[in-house]
């Protein structure tokens, strides 16, 4: 059973979902064979700037097709080989959790610890779309229960008909859920087929790894408590394998069969073993006759979409029949089919059909039925374009192999509702169809509750119901944290209010005690910041363009520096001590000091990776970047200039210490109080090659990988004591000054990767944004306690230290995934009733804290500690109240703007790097607004000053001083 636990690791990794652009077989064919993502991405881009793909397509679909290659690309980019090779990227998870200890920690035990104690921040709701949910279930007899599988978030129920939702998988790595059955003799009994098969849409994605591959099926037997993964499908390759539905026997509860890429595969025991029932294909869906167990259907194809099947079976698919009559009529969309049955006319069968491109445009397959068990079939309609994005159906868009549902009324056989971009209707079996809005983009379920005959609908934004067939719908996101973010900012001024950029659910803004956010600016969110002179200034880099708003957030307007061909994945960072200026990064950096009215570039200075500012030194510019966003080789530069100039050309493998064997830089950070101590964090999965620091500026580095398990880091915060935290795709990881290693840092936290790391110091939390369960906030690390009691009910990914001595009388549940690791200085005393079950991995050792060395069972590194100046600079509560920015330093005489936000004393104190007071200056009364000064002080020996600004005799803000 340990290697059922370990091979639930395979599927933890996630690329951004929605790569939803439609992919015809001419650009398949150009695509195959390419083993290097930047041959991919031009022959993408050179495929989409042809004219005739314009024309066929239409520019907005271009454009939309051309953002989520780019997701793509910022995904892999971060992802590949010791070379810049493509890898099996759910085998490099599986190899590096194999050896990794703690996970996620329990719901039910209190006790702080200093290896987190997270909770969630939200978004637990939202306006226009929370995140991609991609299929429903429901319970049989009530009909206020609903299931709802997720992408990157794990499996949800409602118990209220979606006025508030519960994670049944917080404590196993989120799957990317295809299918979900209901026992309906025993609601308890749940199981989820993963593995994504929606974001399937050719088979080059599936060889990059794209998508989330399936491992098989989970079994929980206590309604969602605890998971068991059943049997292995036989044959299966596992490197390729993908879910689509997961079916019951409507009278052999033990009988389910399972909807997959490799064929459909059957289980008469529970799922204890399986036996391939059908191959040949991908099997999309398959449905009992109402009322029959012996009479089913499939829909199938070939992998490449090229050649689709209506099957038919009469004994239970035990042997199958392919239709020929309709055969002809569903075959060669480039898309998939899908089926409905009809409950309340057993006889009637119908098939969605999507599109196909021959030698003309586009056209929509049809909409097909059948009144004698699916023996013949007859055309209902093939117009409007339902697959399309128009409300009047007359464009020629279509993305079906990526979402395509049907679902026939339970009580009026001749009621429907198909989906794809769009939800269209009928009351007259398909012969009309209407269009049907008021929902998110992108439609992956619909389904009708057995019990009321509700509809619901699954989505790229969520989970929708209508009590009319579709003519209004109503969204349903309370409690469903699932949203992926990319990047996010904390207020300055106010800690508890944040924004963040989502996945193709925009900009989201979260301002006061609330888990709502709401959505500022559209589309696609990416990177985020405030002003730190103006908390009331926001900017956002979202779909393709650099945003700015001045009231808060509630109007953005575009700001973009002339430059017409603008990625996805620009890099973005806030000045820190001047208000009105920003940085922008791609194949060269762009800066504004007038909140982006006027640019100036630094053409050919990479910056596309990542840009950091840094709090110390409003002067100081670090910038990560390669030729394009895609490449696996690129350089680290520093401006001491404020970006005017960049005259370190590389101060990576240029200077000693820096491997020259790293993939891609993910993220930059500095010591808040010192801009000279660098941390760089590495993408990919090069052993040893994670997280990087300098103390002087990059002119050497150290390898601070330590024991870290070989998956990406993704991100980097340092508090003002040069104290590191680190978010992998794995969770988070901490490492304190004079720590040898890397301890985890993840209780409670869920099982997804991590792509921002925030720390308010002031109010001593840590905030983390998630890529599938929102943002989430915990306490800073805290001082190793003495003595530690755990108890209680322990599951999922834990680890708890003691300097002294632990005790437990926990209770390790019986779950995959759940993983438990206690160390004491002295002891680990298991007392009368700890117990740890069968599937659980437990380990208890003795050591001191901090020393590291759990992370992934390996030798500790020995890599010297950091020298502190004496001086600290703490943020004070509630924000700084007024910002100095040192201009110039000519002659000794230091020049420096104020940015006041009240009338107040202002005084200005120079200190040296023991924080000895060198010069004082004081304005008694001082007002609130922009001024300038400057002070001088003769024969300062060159070296590294601090100057400092307090306002009332409070410290409000410190910047370094070179005197050179």
């Amino acid at each position: 059973m340990k290697k059922i636990i370990s091979l639930l690791r395979i599927f933890i990794l996630i690329l951004p979902v929605g790569l939803n652009a439609q992919v015809d077989a001419e650009l398949n064919r150009q695509l195959r064979g390419k083993q290097n993502l930047s041959d991919i991405m031009i022959t993408v881009k050179d495929y989409y700037k042809n004219p005739e793909t314009i024309n066929r397509l239409g520019t907005t679909d271009v454009n939309r097709n051309l953002k989520r290659w780019a997701r793509y690309e910022w995904y892999m980019s971060g992802r590949l080989g010791p070379n810049g090779e493509f890898v099996n990227i759910n085998q490099k998870i599986f190899d590096a959790t194999s050896k990794k200890t703690g996970s996620i920690s329990s719901r039910s035990n209190a006790v702080q610890s200093s290896s987190g104690s997270w909770t969630p921040v939200g978004p637990m709701n939202t306006d226009n779309g929370i995140g991609r949910v991609d299929r429903l279930a429901f319970h049989p007899t009530d009909p206020d229960i609903v299931y709802a599988g997720s992408t990157a978030g794990g499996l949800w129920r409602t118990t209220d008909a979606g006025a508030n939702w519960t994670n049944l998988s917080a404590d196993i790595p989120s799957a990317g859920i295809s299918g979900i059955v209901i026992d309906p003799t025993n609601p308890n009994i749940i199981y989820i087929l993963t593995g994504d098969g929606d974001s399937n849409i050719g088979g080059f994605v599936q060889d990059f790894r794209y998508i989330r591959l399936s491992i098989g099926v989970l079994k929980s037997t206590n309604g969602g408590a605890n998971w068991t993964k059943m049997g292995d499908f036989p044959g299966a390759n596992y490197s390729n394998l993908l879910g689509y539905r997961l079916i019951m026997h409507p009278t052999n509860n033990n009988i389910l069969y399972a909807c997959t890429n490799q064929g459909i595969y059957a289980t008469s025991n529970g799922g204890v073993s399986w036996g391939l029932n059908i191959g040949g294909g991908r099997f999309f869906n398959m449905k009992f006759k109402p009322g029959s167990d012996n009479i089913c259907y499939t829909v199938n194809s070939r992998p490449d979409f090229s050649t689709s099947y209506f099957m038919r079976s009469t004994n239970s698919g035990l042997t199958w029949d392919t239709v020929n009559s309709v055969t002809p009529q569903i075959n060669n969309p480039t898309n998939r089919v899908e089926l409905a049955v009809a409950p309340s006319n057993p006889d009637r069968v119908y098939l969605l059909a999507g599109g196909v491109y021959q030698s003309g445009p586009f056209r929509f397959r049809g909409l097909f039925l059948s009144e004698d068990e699916g023996l013949s079939f007859n055309l209902q309609r093939n117009a409007p374009n339902v697959l399309g994005r128009l409300t009047t159906g007359l464009d020629q868009v279509n993305q079906s192999d990526y979402d395509l549902a049907i679902a026939v009324s339970n009580t009026n056989s001749n009621t429907l509702v198909t989906g794809a971009i769009q939800v269209w209707r009928s009351s007259d079996a398909g012969q009309n169809l209407t269009y049907s809005g008021n929902l998110h983009d992108d439609i992956h379920d619909l389904g009708y509750h057995p019990v009321g005959n509700k509809l619901w609908a699954a989505t790229d934004g969520g989970v929708y119901s209508s009590i009319d067939n579709g003519n209004t719908w109503t969204s349903h996101f309370e409690d469903m944290n699932i949203t992926q973010f990319y990047r996010m900012a904390v207020n300055p001024d106010d800690y508890i209010d944040l924004i963040g950029g989502a996945q193709d659910n925009a900009v989201k803004r979260k301002t006061g005690a609330t888990s709502y956010f709401d959505e500022v600016a559209c589309c696609d969110g990416f990177t985020v910041g405030y002003d730190q002179a103006n908390s009331n200034i926001l900017y956002a880099v979202n779909n393709q363009n650099i945003s700015r708003s001045t009231d808060g957030g509630d109007n953005f307007n575009t700001i973009n520096p002339p430059n017409p061909n603008l990625p996805f994945a620009m890099s973005m960072a806030v000045h820190t001590s001047a208000g009105n200026s920003i940085f922008v990064g791609e194949s060269s950096i762009w800066r504004s000091s007038d909140g982006g009215v006027n640019w100036t570039s630094s053409l050919n200075i990479r910056g596309g990776w990542f840009l950091r500012t840094c709090p110390s030194n409003g002067n100081r510019v670090y910038a990560a970047g390669g030729t394009q966003y895609n490449s696996n080789s690129g350089v680290l530069r520093r401006s001491d200039d404020g970006g005017v100039t960049w005259p370190n050309a590389n101060i990576l493998s240029s200077n000693p210490g820096f491997s020259a064997n790293f993939t891609k830089i993910t993220s930059i950070n500095v010591d808040p109080t010192n801009s000279l101590r660098v941390w760089v964090t590495i993408g990919g999965f090069t052993e040893d090659e994670k997280v990087y620091y300098s103390s002087d500026g990059g002119a050497n580095w150290v390898n601070r990988s330590g024991t870290l398990p070989n998956v990406p880091v993704n991100c980097i915060a340092i508090d003002n004591s040069n104290n590191a935290y680190i978010g992998t795709d794995i969770g988070v990881y901490y490492r304190g000054v004079g720590m040898t290693d890397w301890v985890p840092f993840f209780n409670n936290l869920p099982y997804v990767p991590v792509t921002d790391l925030v720390i308010s110091e002031a109010e001593n939390r840590i905030r983390a944004a998630t890529f599938g369960r929102g943002i989430w906030s915990s306490d800073l690390y805290s001082t190793c306690v003495s003595d530690l009691s755990v108890s209680g009910t322990l599951e999922g990914q834990e680890f708890y230290e003691a300097s002294n001595s632990i005790s437990s009388t926990a209770l390790l549940l019986t779950s995959e995934g759940s993983k438990v690791q206690m160390r004491g200085g002295n002891e680990v005393l298991l007392q009368d009733g700890f117990t740890a079950r069968e599937m659980t991995q437990f380990k208890a050792m003795i050591g001191p804290c901090g020393s590291g060395g759990v992370a992934g069972f390996r030798i500790s590194s020995t890599d010297s500690s950091v020298k502190l100046p004496s001086r600290q600079y703490l943020p004070p509560p509630g924000g700084k109240k007024t910002m100095i920015h040192v201009h110039s330093t000519a002659n000794n005489e230091i020049s420096f703007e104020i940015s006041q936000k009240q009338n107040g004393e202002t005084d200005i104190l120079l200190t040296d790097e023991a924080g000895n007071i060198i010069y004082q200056k004081k304005f008694a009364s001082s007002q609130a607004g922009k001024w300038q000064n400057s002070i001088n002080v003769p024969e300062l020996p060159k070296g590294t000053y601090f100057i400092n600004v307090l306002l009332d005799k409070r410290v409000e803000h410190m910047q370094e001083v070179i005197i050179q």
